[in-house]
């Protein structure tokens, strides 16, 4: 190899490595958007009509009326400052090696390679004035570094947040928040005030996880932006009413079934394991302890021997899966009640009108109701279980999929027949609307037509390793280890 391909070949590893990829790609051509947790707000920016926040790695663009978050944009490179520039309707954005030139109205990004740690970004309507351990001015046109002594005085200045900042705002003072009782089982806990940004009319005050809050700077009338989860990691979904649940080690975050942008929360104090909403409480495990908590109150309900795995109800009980067999609660009692498989883990408990589905660690059983008898259905282990088209799928523990078609007469045994074992592999995750089963899986989400029996990717989300799925109205929500995507089911096809 000669010296030419050699530097060639170093260029293209080091621009591959070093570039800065945004999700979504297109706004144009990508129908999905970004859902973005509640992160730390490094900083705010506005225009007439829209606020600009960067949070975390991600890029917030709201309406500056109505306050919806209108386009998330997440970065693979750590940004820690947003620009709005007045002269060219455009946002600048330092990251870790350059500094991006964002076209609002495209969602595209130039990128002009910058080694240097940016304190603030200077906008006149020839230049950009960037400043760093030295002062530095850059070239629209040309994307051409130079270096001057002296800023010019009309420079638009945004530079990155000063604790000293604070104290032109005394209104503001302890500078932190804390959740209301409704909101948390911990409420002395407080989240710091991270950025501020005046634009005239309103402050706005960026924090650590609570959110964007506006203030009026004449009546001091406080509105708050709760733009999304407490995390986007290790989620589990549930949907409990007219709201989803995503449950995760920081707590329990809800979004709206109606409004597909009103999100609310209740943080945890410490790691929970599965949950149940029950007439506005919610019944959360702890480990191997079952607690009722509502606010700040905590009630334990039952103690348990071993590990809590799963929680399910219906009209009259109340569900335990351990990782020692199964158990049941009277709603109204404190009495657990050995109920179903034992010595093995419980995975899943899915009760219907006239059944009970379990899905354990080396079979899938079935309860009758009617007959108050226990069937074996398939010798293999499940972990999740939906229904669609008068079908129940199973989605085993070797992350295969199973199509289970009840009988009418329920005192027929079980047998071979009734459970086909599907050519589909790698499947982490599975939910239904009633009509089409939808697959998280390693490459992407799939969508399984019970009438056509067509396996069918999704090929306007991203193809890559989902953890969970769940239907939510006319959505689509994927969660992927660094994302959670929506995409409206129309753009499924």
């Amino acid at each position: 190899m000669n010296k030419k391909n050699y530097a060639i070949i170093l260029f293209f590893f080091c621009f591959n490595l070093y570039a800065v990829e945004i999700i979504p790609k297109n706004i144009f051509l990508d129908h999905y958007e970004i859902i973005p947790p509640l992160g730390r707000v490094k900083s705010i920016s506005t225009s007439l009509n829209k606020i600009f926040a960067i949070s975390d790695n991600y890029l917030l663009i709201f309406d500056k009326n109505t306050l919806e978050l209108l386009r998330a944009t997440h970065f693979n490179q750590e940004v820690t400052l947003v620009a709005y520039d007045p002269f060219y309707d455009e946002l600048w954005i330092p990251s870790m090696n350059s500094i991006l030139r964002y076209n609002i109205n495209l969602g595209s990004i130039r990128e002009y390679q910058f080694n240097s740690y940016v304190m603030g970004i200077g906008l006149t309507q020839d230049k950009v004035y960037i400043l760093s351990e030295k002062k530095y001015s850059l070239d629209r046109v040309s994307g051409k570094f130079g270096i001057v002594s002296e800023f010019p005085e009309d420079t638009i200045w945004h530079r990155v947040f000063d604790k000293k900042l604070l104290n032109n705002y005394r209104f503001l003072a302890p500078f932190f928040y804390q959740d209301d009782l409704n909101e948390t089982n911990e409420p002395s806990h407080q989240y710091e005030i991270t950025a501020l940004y005046n634009d005239g009319i309103y402050l706005y005050v960026g924090t650590n996880k609570y959110g964007i809050l506006r203030y009026n700077t004449i009546s001091l009338k406080k509105d708050r932006i709760i733009y999304g989860p407490l995390t986007t990691y290790n989620l589990k979904l549930k949907k409990f009413g007219s709201k989803y649940y995503f449950i995760s080690d920081a707590g329990i975050s809800s979004l709206s079934v109606v409004d597909r942008n009103e999100w609310g929360y209740f943080r945890l104090s410490k790691k929970s394991g599965d949950f149940l909403f029950i007439g506005n409480e919610y019944i959360i495990s702890f480990g191997s302890q079952l607690t009722r908590v509502s606010g700040v109150v905590s009630t334990p309900i039952a103690q348990f021997q071993h590990s809590i795995l799963t929680l399910n109800f219906d009209e009259t009980n109340i569900y335990i899966g351990t990782d020692n067999g199964m158990y049941k609660i009277l709603k109204e009692t404190r009495e657990p009640i050995e109920f179903g498989p034992d010595r093995y883990p419980v995975y899943v408990i899915y009760p219907t009108d006239e059944q009970l589905f379990v899905g354990g660690e080396f079979a899938t059983y079935r309860f009758d109701r009617k007959l108050n008898q226990w069937f074996q259905i398939i010798p293999w282990g499940t972990k999740d279980i939906c229904e669609a088209k008068s079908c129940f799928y199973f989605l085993t523990n070797n992350n295969q999929l199973v199509k289970y078609k009840p009988f009418e007469d329920s005192i027929i045994t079980e047998n071979e027949k009734i459970a086909i074992v599907l050519p589909y592999f790698n499947i982490y995750d599975i939910d239904s609307d009633g009509k089409t089963l939808y697959c998280a899986t390693g490459s992407g989400i799939n969508y399984l037509d019970p009438e056509t029996e067509l396996y069918n990717p999704i090929y306007n989300l991203p193809r890559i390793k989902y953890n969970y799925v769940a239907i939510v109205e006319e959505d689509i929500i994927a969660v992927s280890d660094d994302c959670i995507y929506r995409l409206p089911i129309k753009y499924r096809d």
